[in-house]
């Protein structure tokens, strides 16, 4: 070895060593973007409720461009919590193809949760380098269930939370009522993200104030803002909306929670269980291993108590609202990564091995991606069969895919009202949250029973005779368990895989 060599051998093993530290916040980025990739393989996304947040978007547009065959079915609902994240995709909607546009949405989303979580580190004084951890659980129950609003505000959630912890240290005035206007516009982003910020907030805030009461009072009333607003809303929703009254509250089991708060920091769905272990395992442990120490302040500790909490006792449906507190479960990772602070300089072990870690859980998302935009070409092909804007009634029958854990087809026929035009039922427009609503007197339909099982489709009961085409998925033919004594009232016109696609006879003769 020559005299150079061995002069720029320590200089570039600094080098080298500060490069693929954790703490690199372009490589970093780097991850977090190639996280997202997957996203944009198709643009049919494996998110459930992902087609019909979608179909909403074609349907705002069809009833304020003045489609008479909307306008006679449909009102507009503005007084709804979950407005931010369809004027979000309305807007992109506008200079992109809806399904680019909701790609790009749920991509900036995904991309926001881990750098907010950064943020919420620094802001909090915490160990910043395991904000890595955090790229996988974004990828949770909300993502794969296509809980779209709630997706989108997560991280105003996030961001009002890391407000939150600097009004604290610093109450002001002007800051104060910054977090009641924040509090007010984040009730129109999901009431369910307010809620569940604001506890976090006001958690943290009494964990550092506990001993001053007129202070921690002082610093708590601004998160008081919406509480008017939310009582009318409540107040509207419970007397104007039947469902909502008569719905039971369900708990569910507590060892499916158990699972899911396994599932959760991995990314949830269907992740080999081996790989789940380990990531999940990697985000608990791997602080303490590389030698984080604990922080023994009840501000840092609290939120994450109160959010287990809650994703221990919450309901699972409530106020007509499923899946209350799994989605919630997207919010610990950085709870937990919140109690963690550095280890004294010098005594930092390989921080690194967290980034093969992350690059295992990309390259196992990015094959399932792959396969589930080959595997949706057979849609595709379906939908060039039918002609645009007439109505649909989707019968899926079998909405699983190989690739992944949840129903990710249960209203995937929505994405022809996205592309296409016309009505696709059933449709969220039966559901009070939503901005399109069908009006009381739009008719029979197919209803949410019908969504999860077709065979109990009654041409009379769900207005048969209003539909121009009916899309099946199924591995076999099954017209006549759908239609039964009408079979002859429909005929098959196109089949691609396990899609199958009857047109009406009736309204193909008008």
């Amino acid at each position: 070895m020559t005299e150079s060599t061995e002069r720029l051998t320590p200089q570039f093993s600094s080098q080298l060593a500060q490069t693929i530290s954790v703490g690199n916040n372009r490589l970093f980025m780097a991850a977090v973007l190639l996280s997202i990739a997957p996203l944009w393989f198709g643009q049919n996304l494996p998110m459930v409720d992902m087609p019909q947040h979608a179909a909403q978007i074609a349907a705002l547009r069809e009833i304020w461009a003045g489609n008479a065959a909307f306008t006679q079915l449909f009102d507009v609902n503005w007084f709804t919590p979950y407005l931010l994240g369809y004027m979000l995709l309305y807007a992109g909607s506008t200079v992109l193809p809806v399904a680019v546009a909701a790609q790009l949405l749920v991509s900036l989303s995904l991309i926001s949760i881990p750098l907010l979580t950064a943020a919420l580190l620094r802001a909090a004084g915490a160990d910043e380098r395991w904000k890595w951890l955090a790229i996988p659980c974004a990828f949770g129950y909300a993502f794969y269930w296509g809980f779209l609003s709630f997706l989108v505000a997560v991280p105003f959630g996030l961001l009002f939370f890391i407000q939150a912890i600097r009004f604290a240290a610093a109450p002001s005035v002007r800051r104060g009522v910054w977090v009641a206007m924040a509090s007010l516009a984040l009730f129109f982003c999901h009431i369910i993200v307010l809620g569940f910020a604001s506890m976090l907030a006001l958690g943290y805030i009494a964990g550092a104030h506990y001993r001053d009461w007129k202070g921690l009072a002082l610093r708590w009333l601004p998160y008081t803002a919406p509480l008017p607003l939310i009582a009318v809303w409540m107040f509207v929703t419970y007397t104007n909306e039947a469902r909502v009254s008569s719905d039971p509250v369900v708990f569910g089991p507590v060892s499916f929670r158990l699972m899911q708060l396994l599932m959760q920091p991995a990314g949830q769905d269907s992740l080999a269980l081996f790989t789940c272990v380990l990531v999940t395992g990697s985000v608990v442990l791997m602080p303490w291993l590389m030698g984080s120490k604990l922080n023994r302040q009840p501000q840092r500790w609290l939120p994450l108590l109160l959010g287990l909490a809650v994703f221990m006792t919450a309901p699972h449906y409530v106020f007509s609202t499923a899946y209350f507190y799994q989605r919630l479960g997207i919010f610990l990772v950085p709870l937990w990564l919140l109690l963690w602070d550095a280890p004294p300089a010098g005594t930092r072990r390989p921080d690194w091995l967290v980034m093969p870690l992350i690059l295992l859980w990309m390259f196992l998302n990015t094959g399932r991606f792959a396969a589930f935009a080959r595997e949706t070409e057979s849609f595709d092909r379906m939908v060039g069969h039918m002609e645009p804007g007439r109505r649909v009634a989707a019968m899926v029958y079998d909405k699983q895919s190989p690739l992944f854990a949840l129903p990710v087809y249960l209203h995937f026929p929505a994405w022809y009202q996205a592309k296409r035009g016309g009505i696709v039922d059933f449709n969220f427009a039966d559901f009070y949250s939503q901005m399109a609503r069908y009006k009381r007197d739009a008719g029979p339909r197919i209803d949410e029973q019908v969504s999860w099982d077709p065979t109990a489709f009654d041409w009379e009961a769900h207005g048969g005779a209003n539909y121009d085409y009916f899309l099946v998925k199924a591995d076999a033919d099954l017209g006549s368990y759908i239609f039964k004594q009408k079979l002859d009232a429909v005929e098959l016109v196109a089949r691609s895989d396990w899609w199958w696609l009857y047109r009406n006879k009736e309204t193909a003769r008008r």
